[in-house]
């Protein structure tokens, strides 16, 4: 008796992991669809324009160009990191863009190159591949935010980072291996 209920009890959890997981594929499917667009061409230099405030940075592998945005570069202790990474098909022609569970991530480290942050990591990852194509000058995005915590491992998972100087780098997942140039930033004691 006592072994049919907990058949019964593992069975539930079981189905409501697989559940959870179809609802975060959805989610992921239709974000990816709502974040698909036509992105502008890149702006070109001219004497009166005015230079961006936007930190970014940018990496590539022949047709894509990975891109890293910030909103600005020092934060309060504590403030919230917002992270868009895009990838855009920097080609004259439509590429077949795989896209998988893992699109994007990125990482933080301090200013003594240790990994302090990496957003994939202790995530449950969501596993399917779908190809779509990707136009020329066509970006997919992702929006991140950083709540200025460790998770190197998982005894510092969840620790807020002191006040210092750190350095954020945008990537893809493994399927294309596009990594961005670092982006310095400044957390400041409020």
């Amino acid at each position: 008796m006592k072994h049919t209920r907990w058949l019964k009890l593992a069975a539930f959890v079981a189905l409501s992991c697989v559940l959870i997981i179809g609802l975060d594929v959805l989610q992921a499917e239709i974000t990816f669809n709502q974040q698909k667009s036509s992105v502008i061409s890149p702006p070109t230099a001219s004497p009166t324009s005015s230079p961006t405030t936007t930190p970014a940075a940018t990496g590539g592998n022949g047709d894509l160009q990975l891109t890293l945005a910030l909103e600005k570069t020092v934060y309060s202790l504590g403030e919230p990191v917002n992270v868009t990474v895009t990838i855009t098909n920097i080609s004259n022609q439509t590429v077949s863009f795989t896209h998988t569970g893992l699109d994007f991530d990125f990482r933080v480290y301090n200013d003594t190159n240790n990994l302090v942050y990496q957003w994939s990591s202790f995530r449950a990852i969501a596993q399917f591949i779908a190809i779509v194509p990707l136009a020329a000058g066509e970006s997919i995005s992702q929006n991140f935010t950083w709540l200025q915590t460790c998770n190197f491992n998982a005894s510092a998972e969840g620790d807020q980072v002191s006040a210092g100087t750190y350095y954020i780098v945008g990537q893809t997942g493994p399927t294309y291996g596009i990594q961005t140039t670092p982006i310095q930033i400044t957390i400041v004691k409020p």
